[in-house]
């Protein structure tokens, strides 16, 4: 399995490419070609051709949460290299998303609609079970149940369901489990419901062990008080692969490399072959 990380906040190993603050990593595979997440702005399609990416193996994209910095590149994606794929989405992920807090109001959702997708001629596949196997070593885990008591969602997060602005937990936000030569690892757009909470949700799901995590922790923003539990917990688990970026924060990822741990490099072209 190789995962080329197509859109990051920082540039990587390839100096031809663009960055932007958002996520997205190509998957290659035995039985599937994917994309996960597609940056905030559309740019990662110039990445995409630069790489030499053949776009007609791909056969699915999966958005892991309606956030612009994650599904910002749909669009672009599809007016670039057609329809020929099908794209996975919690039931829920349509749901407007915004941002309250007494300093500012902003809307959060990326830029496209169910009907933009029907209107294209995309296949739309809307997940709404716990787990889901896409192909032979690629599981999609979504709708969490919470279970530590330090991995509270961001207060400021809601969304509206019909005409009612509720508190939105991130529940709903998709996570990959994959099957490689190295062992079990989860790859995850922003972990927004806690990385603690979806492991120990895929845990009790398939009973495996978690020796990676590849993606962004959504701690660049936590109280030292919950970065330092994240990392008691790595440790006791012996999750030692740990691919980081995005929203993870740089703070977090010089106090895990002062606590031992090695972090891949994982930014825009870097590859990782597992």
């Amino acid at each position: 399995m190789k995962l080329i990380t197509l859109i990051e906040n920082e540039l990587g190993s390839n100096p031809n490419l663009t960055c932007e603050f958002g996520f997205s990593i190509f998957i290659e595979d035995e039985d599937t070609n994917l994309i996960f997440d597609t940056g905030q702005s559309g740019i990662f399609v110039e990445n995409i051709k630069k790489l030499g990416i053949d776009t007609k193996k791909i056969d699915k994209l999966i958005i892991s949460h309606n956030h612009f910095d994650h599904g910002g590149g749909v669009k672009n994606y599809i007016n670039f290299f057609g329809n020929n794929f099908s794209i996975y989405l919690n039931k829920k992920f349509f749901y407007k998303r915004y941002g309250f807090s007494k300093e500012y109001s902003r809307i959060l959702g990326a830029n496209f609609s169910e009907d933009f997708l029907k209107k294209k001629d995309v296949k739309i596949n809307f997940i709404t079970d716990h787990i889901h196997n896409i192909s032979k070593n690629i599981t999609i885990f979504t709708n969490f149940k919470n279970i530590t008591n330090f991995e509270n969602p961001n207060s400021t997060y809601f969304k509206k369901v019909e005409n009612n602005f509720i508190f939105d937990d991130m529940s709903d936000e998709l996570v990959l489990g994959l099957n490689t030569s190295k062992g079990y690892i989860i790859l995850c757009g922003c972990s927004h419901f806690g990385i603690v909470n979806i492991v120990e949700n895929i845990k009790l799901l398939t009973g495996k062990k978690i020796i990676g995590i590849i993606g962004g922790l959504h701690l660049s923003k936590a109280s030292d008080e919950r970065v330092k539990k994240v990392i008691n917990y790595l440790k006791n688990e012996n999750i030692n692969y740990l691919a980081l970026s995005h929203c993870t924060g740089e703070k977090t990822i010089e106090i895990l490399k002062r606590e031992g741990f090695t972090i891949i490099s994982n930014h825009t072209g870097n590859i990782l072959e597992l």
